[in-house]
């Protein structure tokens, strides 16, 4: 079995893994070991300490998994200059000692927007069980020595299937919102034009589509597109911000938004990830 490894600092596969980004729900996490797809190659990956060590099956190149790992769990984000423009309070560094290690991902645009409209109004064990449905039911099947995997279905795929089947892998409400998604994506909106658009550009077309809201738009530009101005707000921030940074005060989503930018200008997107994983499992246990 071919196998490279990759020397990392500054990196945690458990925490990023676990921290409820895409990879969480696209990816197998069991035992310390993340396995996922690339092309048509499984590829497993483990982290001993300082280094990422990397195996596949398949025919895919050493020079494609290599890039593909490194871009999809951002292995060349200068994590020490980050965390310098992070640390302004003591709240962050508690975040950070915590959680250390945690970096932001890159996933495909489809799968991050499928995956962030199955998690509405849902929990992360929830999410991925659909994910996972979604999976074994519409998408292709990979096989490779023997070992099968499960590829997350395209908008076309999605777009043809009908609502009571989407209902049936316990989207429940949700399947009318994905179904819409698939069509639009598979039509009038061209996901790959997002990531030159700016900011406002792409949240505004991304929001285009029935049941995307600010916050699954600004999780598809940041954890697919690296747009760092991006701020998702969901329960554990709102309640974790208003907090830590507003005495309390009832202030809403779009003043937190302005905060967290102008607070963590240039990497409010990263401050996030950190204020949703320490809030959710620290601040509020």
């Amino acid at each position: 079995m071919p196998a490279i490894t990759i020397p990392v600092s500054c990196f945690s596969l458990e925490h990023t893994m676990l921290s409820g980004q895409p990879p969480f729900f696209l990816m197998s996490y069991e035992k310390g070991a993340a396995r996922f797809l690339v092309e048509g190659a499984i590829v497993s990956l483990q982290q001993n300490k300082y280094e990422l060590n990397v195996e596949w099956k398949g025919d895919t190149s050493e020079e494609e998994i290599r890039e593909v790992v490194e871009d999809r769990f951002r292995l060349k984000d200068d994590m020490k200059l980050i965390y310098r423009r992070l640390i302004k309070d003591e709240f962050m560094l508690k975040a950070i000692a915590e959680f250390y290690g945690l970096r932001l991902t890159l996933s495909d645009p489809w799968e991050t927007l499928a995956s962030f409209i199955c998690s509405t109004n849902n929990n992360l064990r929830n999410i991925k069980c659909i994910v996972g449905n979604l999976s074994r039911t519409f998408g292709e099947k990979i096989e490779v020595e023997g070992e099968s995997f499960y590829r997350f279905p395209d908008a076309l795929s999605l777009s043809q299937v009908n609502l009571k089947s989407l209902k049936q892998c316990k989207l429940g409400f949700r399947a009318e919102y994905l179904k819409n998604a698939a069509k639009a994506c598979s039509g009038r909106i061209d996901l790959s034009c997002i990531a030159d658009m700016s900011y406002n550009e792409g949240r505004m077309e991304l929001m285009r589509m029935k049941g995307v809201g600010e916050k699954i738009a600004d999780c598809v530009l940041l954890f697919s597109y690296g747009k760092l101005e991006s701020f998702p707000i969901d329960v554990w921030v709102r309640r974790t911000m208003r907090k830590v940074y507003f005495k309390n005060k009832n202030v809403s989503d779009k003043e937190i938004a302005e905060f967290a930018r102008k607070y963590w200008d240039g990497y409010a997107g990263y401050a996030q990830q950190y204020v949703y994983w320490y809030g959710r499992n620290i601040e509020h246990a």
